[in-house]
């Protein structure tokens, strides 16, 4: 389909061709050129320059490990924060659970991307007990150390506990990442604040905090709204699949079933 002018605008206007898996591998590169990369429990006021590289996964884990594997091949390792109550995936699924191992092996680290409003008037009052009972779910469930943590869709609550740490995991939103530390964010798709490439091709952070979520990054060039419905869609087909190759197995008739269900969707991955 022909791209209409109007499109075409948008797309350089959002820069829609930064948010490729193949970019993505170019931006590592440039960012190695200037920066060590960091975990947040390793960092001190004498260290820099660092980069502190961080993914939010909001809606795809298959993403997620798409691009752990890629940071993996590049010699770097990054800090994934899962969250438990994500409408996109469910952590104790076989296959999303598998990913989440995927992305450990790859040397990468586990965080908790913890969602207050879940909670509602609770988190206000019994916001540190909610984050404990959070860590202790994640890192029982993967076996391994959760010592960090970030607000997911921050509001003036959220952003106004600014203390170093809560529950004994690192607070990504501290006062001391806010004010000493430069930020680049990929938040709804495109780069809110400032453009990640002229982040690090300027390189006038001598420390950064680099936070992407693993769903906006795609093999081709797309709109925002269309990497979301392919996280979509795939859900739904690994779903669909799993039902199909249920009653296979079982020996069951799959009464109604398409002749060749298969490949009718994208994986969203």
């Amino acid at each position: 389909m022909q791209q209409t002018s109007t499109g075409a605008a948008e797309a350089e206007r959002y820069h829609y061709a930064d948010f490729t898996r193949d970019n993505y591998r170019r931006l590592l590169r440039l960012a190695k050129e200037r920066y060590r990369f960091r975990a947040y429990t390793e960092i001190s006021a004498a260290d820099e320059p660092f980069v502190l590289w961080r993914h939010d996964v909001d809606m795809s884990v298959h993403s997620a490990l798409r691009l752990a594997r890629i940071e993996a091949e590049e010699g770097v390792s990054a800090t994934y924060f899962m969250h438990l109550h994500s409408e996109f995936y469910n952590l104790l699924e076989r296959s999303v659970a598998d990913c989440v191992q995927g992305i450990l092996s790859a040397g990468h680290r586990l965080g908790l991307h913890f969602d207050a409003a879940y909670y509602g008037d609770r988190a206000g009052r019994e916001m540190e007990p909610l984050l404990a009972a959070e860590r202790a779910l994640l890192s029982d469930a993967f076996g391994a150390p959760v010592e960090v943590f970030s607000f997911h869709n921050p509001d003036a609550f959220t952003l106004s506990c600014q203390e170093w740490s809560y529950a004994g995991m690192v607070n990504t939103y501290a006062r001391c990442f806010r004010e000493e530390v430069g930020y680049c964010s990929d938040s709804n798709g495109y780069w809110r604040f400032r453009r990640l490439e002229d982040v690090l091709r300027a390189g006038e952070d001598a420390r950064l905090q680099v936070l992407t979520h693993p769903e906006w990054w795609q093999d081709a060039p797309m709109p925002p709204r269309e990497r979301i419905q392919r996280c979509i869609d795939g859900r739904a087909l690994r779903t669909a699949d799993w039902y199909d190759g249920f009653l296979s197995r079982a020996g069951r008739q799959n009464v109604g079933a398409a002749a060749d269900p298969a490949g009718t969707a994208c994986t969203g991955e």
